[in-house]
């Protein structure tokens, strides 16, 4: 029963990166048809992530009183709702609000797998499971963006086929038994419980950070990089997707190593190996074949840094704190997305030698962290 959960969470989760895969480059591009600026654009678009963001600590207390599968229920019917609208009001402000409500209904559908998994994963094999996790939501954001080409067939086409997609998760999602978080032993209020994971493990959350600043920007900003320094959208679109192809491939053993030697351990190597990669890449920033290799060893170091992240908190916390550290991890990761593309907009400004340095400091900035903190079990 347990496998048969865990294998229906995942098509859940593979579902949910669909989604985002699918709507972000379609809408980006239906606005640019449109004429819109490029800012109007980006601050559209933002409104997926200020979704997440609102969302998560409602979502804590509702997945605490009503349980996740509920929790995800909530997050499906919100999306598919969202997304059916999209094609009847085609405006810039209702489709700003409608990807709110999506981001909202995302991050639902996402928190109460993650939450789910999270608590109910023996912790010798979290690695691997939060490793299967993140190669789920990876291959779905891989897949997603094959949808977008449809809107040429017919306007409503991809829209309905993500609609269909929501429909076939919530009727996986009935087939298993609703659960809820572990009840504290010692009672405490929210902010009490924020509180005592900031103080003893906010490190944890940090590679959540890292990973949607580096998602993110490399989406949004390196396309623009790229183009300004001469390379082709084909070269450009083939280093993207070396790096995510890599990630998936990776992704399994590094959750297994970490499952051996340690998820801290296994991140710390990952994040100063993702320095050195990027700090490399300064130095053959015209030179395509070497961004092709170091773009495949960044993608196998740092694709998983999301789930080893995760998986390394989840070990930190008791789970009665979990469902309070996934929300926090969520907006975590929310923030790096949104601060990614207008921190690497900046950088665009500076020389193309040192544009790879962003990567660098950030990655080092994590690393060195991680490498300074105690990392003891939170015990309430």
């Amino acid at each position: 029963m347990l496998r048969f959960r865990f294998m229906i969470l995942l098509l859940i989760v593979f579902i949910s990166g669909l989604i985002q895969g699918a709507l972000i480059p379609l809408l980006s591009t239906l606005i640019e048809r449109d004429g819109a600026p490029a800012w109007v654009n980006g601050l559209n678009a933002t409104m997926l992530y200020v979704g997440v963001i609102v969302s998560a600590p409602l979502l804590e207390r509702f997945v605490r009183k009503y349980g996740f599968r509920p929790t995800i229920v909530l997050g499906i019917v919100l999306t598919a709702f969202a997304t059916f609208a999209l094609p009847i009001w085609p405006s810039l402000l209702v489709w700003a609000m409608m990807r709110f409500f999506i981001g909202f209904g995302d991050s639902a559908l996402h928190y109460g797998s993650q939450v789910w998994v999270t608590s109910s994963t023996d912790k010798r094999s979290l690695g691997r499971a939060m490793a299967y996790y993140g190669m789920s939501f990876s291959l779905g954001f891989a897949v997603g963006p094959l949808l977008a080409p449809l809107v040429d067939l017919w306007f409503w086409l991809p829209f309905l086929i993500i609609v269909f997609f929501c429909l076939a998760s919530l009727m996986l999602v009935f087939k298993v038994e609703n659960e809820f978080p572990e009840i504290e032993k010692v009672k405490t209020d929210s902010k009490g419980r924020i509180r005592l994971i900031l103080v003893g493990a906010g490190y944890t959350l940090l590679p959540a950070f890292t990973y949607g600043f580096l998602e993110a920007s490399l989406n949004a900003n390196f396309p623009i990089f790229t183009s300004r320094n001469g390379m082709s959208l084909t070269e450009t679109s083939t280093l993207i997707t070396t790096f995510i192809v890599m990630s998936i491939v990776v992704q399994l053993p590094l959750g297994r190593l970490a499952d051996l030697y340690g998820k801290k351990r296994i991140l710390q190597i990952v994040l100063a190996f993702g320095t050195l990669v990027f700090a490399l890449a300064n130095l053959v920033v015209d030179h395509y074949v070497g961004l092709l290799v170091l773009f495949a060893l960044a993608g196998a170091g740092l694709g998983s840094t999301y789930s080893l992240g995760l998986a390394h908190m989840t070990e930190v916390l008791p789970r009665s704190l979990l469902p309070t550290g996934n929300m926090l991890y969520s907006i975590s990761f929310s923030i790096g997305s949104i601060s990614g593309p207008m921190i690497g907009a900046y950088w665009l400004s500076l020389p193309k030698e040192v544009y790879f340095f962003m990567y660098t400091l950030i990655l080092g900035i994590l690393a060195l962290r991680l490498f300074t903190s105690t990392s003891k079990p939170i015990n309430i």
